[in-house]
């Protein structure tokens, strides 16, 4: 996995270690998993919302796999009800925070 976000992600995941919040780096190992079945290799980028980020997965042959994003969910959002800054809908309607694969 290529990490692009300049530190953010690093940064990103001290933040949820300090809160006690694992979705974060449950997303990582999720997509680290599908790298490795679909033998291929995802970049992590900086996304439009808060806390938030964007991948692409990559094949041997330089073709794109698929995409999308590791969105944060949380107040600011309406925990994912589809409003600004995210503008990204969760099935789970807990109003608790946290980081989601979105694709």
């Amino acid at each position: 996995m290529k990490d692009l976000t300049d530190g953010i992600l690093e940064k990103e995941l001290e933040y949820a270690k300090s809160i006690g919040n694992d979705t974060l780096q449950k997303c990582i190992d999720r997509i680290k998993q599908n790298d490795w079945y679909f033998d291929a290799e995802s970049s992590i980028s900086n996304d439009f919302a808060p806390r938030s980020f964007y991948f692409q997965r990559i094949d041997k042959y330089d073709k794109q796999l698929g995409n999308g994003g590791i969105i944060f969910h949380g107040p600011h959002d309406g925990y994912g009800s589809g409003s600004a800054p995210s503008f990204s809908v969760s099935i789970d309607d807990s109003k608790e925070i946290r980081w989601e694969i979105h694709s």
